[in-house]
């Protein structure tokens, strides 16, 4: 993560104009000219709410949806694998699927999600520069959700190999949806509140968790496992229905925005936002930065921490003895800690930069590594506890610095090149899908002889 707008904004600018020479003083004023145009925005009198910020809010809402659809397979292997399920499912008439699968063949199912990722994600990064971007989002929350409304009759009533089809299918639709996200944003957005804004949508992301585990192993404990499946996906086909009528690729396209919104994003964003059509991509530039490959490595460490919590966290909790309702609740603390902190670490990040004498170098890899190492530390206190409160306490703490690298790596495609962004998220979500298709299998592996 070299010093901002580094390498492949400078190559990018070379074949703009292929006389440019490097300025060594370029972005000396970078502070200053980020806080004149956070102040240099007035809104509109009366009731008006910046388009900008309405697009990304319905960018967070899809990312949280769709992580808390994540999290319904997550908490219904518990009821397959732990023998006692019956006895917490505390309503009589409550059904648990009748399936006799073992953990290697849950772990497969985990992982063959993030293989439909691994299929779709680098030809997802050329589809957004050949599709608007906003369409590409929407379409692929819209399939995912519809195949989850497909996954329990194939759960109960097919097979095994079905399911996992539908899964792979729902992992191939769900792979496009960062390009496409960071596509999104990349026209709503400003330099001086991108880190506000691409912390918030992450947030969003997280806060699946919060909703999904809790959601899942209520509505599993009260009224039926399908159900949680169901009204997962009828909640995004509302979004997305809610997406059609507001969402609009680009400000100048969007009818109800303020002429004053859109002269401040035409003078932020400046020569950073080009139409997809006349995008060259610097392939050679993008495969020989270093940066770019210390980008993919923090997706790898993200992604596997992030699914091995999403996918097993329910079922380590239910290990201590918890009902379903139980560790629905327990198994959300953690990540509403990392999504509060999350939310927070945007605003640390833009304030670091803006009155501080700090670069965006020092400032990304001081929240990385605050925010990677406590994760590995609490970790590894993990292994120490044998008593179900102290693992969450400690699961909290960690996962809440887990939240503060976000605007560390995960910031970084931005600075490296706006324009390119797309193409980053996609190479670095690659590297980090082979990591979530991984954990299931080996936490699988581990686990097979310690499941009740």
């Amino acid at each position: 993560m070299d010093s901002n707008k580094e390498r492949l904004e400078s190559d990018r600018l070379e074949y703009e104009n292929p006389d440019r020479k490097p300025n060594e003083n370029e972005g000396s004023d970078d502070k200053k000219n980020v806080l004149d145009g956070a102040e240099s925005f007035s809104a509109p009198t009366g009731c008006y709410i910046p388009r900008r910020h309405l697009i990304s809010f319905l960018v967070g809402v899809a990312m949280m949806l769709i992580y808390a659809m994540r999290t319904n397979v997550g908490v219904t292997v518990i009821t397959i694998l732990d023998k006692r399920a019956n006895e917490k499912v505390g309503t009589i008439g409550v059904k648990l699927p009748n399936v006799n699968w073992n953990p290697e063949m849950i772990g497969f199912l985990h992982s063959v999600m993030y293989l439909g990722h691994i299929i779709t994600q680098i030809p997802a990064t050329y589809l957004t520069t050949l599709w608007p971007n906003h369409r590409l989002f929407g379409f692929c929350v819209f399939f995912s959700s519809v195949l989850n409304i497909l996954l329990p009759f194939s759960i109960e009533r097919l097979t095994y190999a079905s399911t996992c089809i539908i899964r792979l299918c729902q992992g191939m639709a769900e792979g496009m949806i960062y390009p496409a996200c960071y596509g999104v944003l990349r026209h709503w957005s400003v330099p001086c509140e991108r880190g506000r804004i691409v912390s918030a949508v992450i947030t969003g992301a997280y806060s699946g968790a919060i909703l999904g585990f809790p959601m899942a192993g209520i509505i599993t404990h009260y009224v039926g496992w399908q159900y949680v499946y169901f009204i997962s996906a009828g909640a995004c086909i509302l979004w997305f229905i809610v997406w059609v009528f507001f969402a609009y690729e680009k400000p100048s396209h969007h009818p109800l925005i303020s002429n004053a919104e859109l002269d401040y994003l035409s003078k932020e964003q400046g020569l950073d936002v080009i139409d997809y059509e006349n995008l060259r991509i610097p392939w050679i530039s993008i495969l020989t930065s270093l940066p770019v490959y210390a980008i993919c490595l923090c997706h790898f460490a993200r992604q596997w921490v992030f699914i091995l919590m999403l996918t097993n966290e329910p079922l380590y909790l239910s290990m201590f003895g918890y009902s379903l309702a139980e560790t629905g609740v327990y198994a959300s603390l953690p990540h509403i800690s990392k999504t509060l902190m999350t939310l927070l670490s945007g605003y640390i990040a833009d304030t670091l930069l803006i009155r501080t004498s700090l670069t965006t170098t020092i400032v990304r890899k001081l929240l990385t590594g605050a925010g990677l190492g406590m994760l590995s530390l609490c970790f590894f206190v993990l292994t120490l506890l044998s008593d179900g409160a102290s693992v969450i306490v400690v699961l909290t703490v960690g996962l809440g610095f887990f939240g503060l690298s976000v605007s560390g790596w995960q910031i970084n495609h931005y600075d490296l090149s706006t324009r390119h962004v797309s193409i980053l998220v996609g190479i670095s979500s690659t590297c980090g899908t082979v990591a979530a298709f991984i954990v299931p299998l080996v936490t699988g592996t581990f686990t097979k002889s310690q499941v009740s």
